[in-house]
């Protein structure tokens, strides 16, 4: 997850990105168009055809060909010059803005916000389906890190913050089987890499219902999490709080846990829409 949970700052790389692989050109006309839609979402701006061929790894007559169908079916727009293609509307907000995820999006944001302003941290709204992890929103104070680039992530459930909190959702067995065989990989020297001492993190955890992960993803990068539930008591996904592990000793991150607790016992009163979530999940 090096892109994913990158330890960027607003003033500095605390660990670099690796190099973009060369693109493997897709097979298939499905697999082709989603490779296009791909390459135009993750655009910043609009692209030209050879631009479009060179990042997916196709000839440029067959890239053509993608484009037009996708313009047809209003998936990308052809600006004026007819020479420069981008995603449209409907490919880059293809939700309603009453969509559960929308809805919960908009609800959360003045509680997270007026969290991240107390903690002088970045907060992070985080759901669940099934194993995966999307991240809904990210607020900001001033000189905090920018710890997600992408929203959904990938980084190892057992060295992150989204992703032991949703090992703490789940019974044993659930959790031994999402984990996979011993021993787990390490990131750093303070990676946990067994069942035994995983099991005791987590019911250490469990008292107050946060989970602390510090270094043990990237050095220097401590984030600790917090699930919140709908009224079946399913944990719909979770608030993480993140920052530089210098800023946060064991005093400050007790504080900061009782704060990240007290805040997701509250989303269900802020929140309406987890009720819709908790049917959309099937959690």
């Amino acid at each position: 997850m090096a892109k994913l949970e990158s330890t960027l700052s607003n003033t500095a790389i605390a660990s670099p990105r690796p190099a973009e692989p060369e693109p493997t050109a897709p097979t298939g006309t499905l697999s082709r168009g989603l490779a296009v839609m791909d390459v135009l979402l993750a655009s910043s701006q609009p692209l030209s055809l050879a631009e479009v061929a060179a990042k997916v790894g196709l000839d440029q007559s067959t890239t053509l060909r993608l484009l037009r169908a996708l313009e047809t079916e209003r998936q990308v727009l052809r600006l004026a010059d007819g020479k420069r293609y981008l995603a449209s509307p409907k490919a880059l907000r293809p939700l309603s803005l009453f969509h559960p995820l929308e809805a919960l999006r908009r609800e959360a944001a003045p509680m997270l916000r007026d969290l991240a302003s107390k903690l002088s941290k970045t907060v992070v709204l985080v759901v669940y389906f099934g194993l995966e992890r999307v991240v809904l929103d990210v607020l900001q104070s001033p000189g905090s890190l920018s710890p997600y680039y992408e929203s959904w992530l990938k980084g190892p459930l057992h060295a992150s913050g989204p992703g032991k909190a949703l090992l703490l959702s789940m019974d044993d067995k659930s959790r031994k089987s999402a984990l996979g065989a011993e021993p787990y990989a390490a990131f750093t020297d303070a990676t946990i890499r067994s069942w035994d001492a995983i099991q005791r993190n987590l019911q250490e955890a469990a008292q107050l219902g946060v989970i602390s992960v510090v270094d043990e993803h990237y050095d220097g990068l401590t984030a600790l999490a917090a699930n919140f539930f709908g009224d079946t008591r399913n944990a719909l996904g979770c608030i993480v709080v993140t920052g530089h592990s210098s800023e946060l000793d064991a005093d400050a991150r007790q504080w900061i846990a009782k704060e990240l607790a007290g805040c997701a016992r509250l989303m269900p009163f802020q929140a309406a829409s987890l009720r819709q979530l908790e049917i959309l999940s099937g959690r």
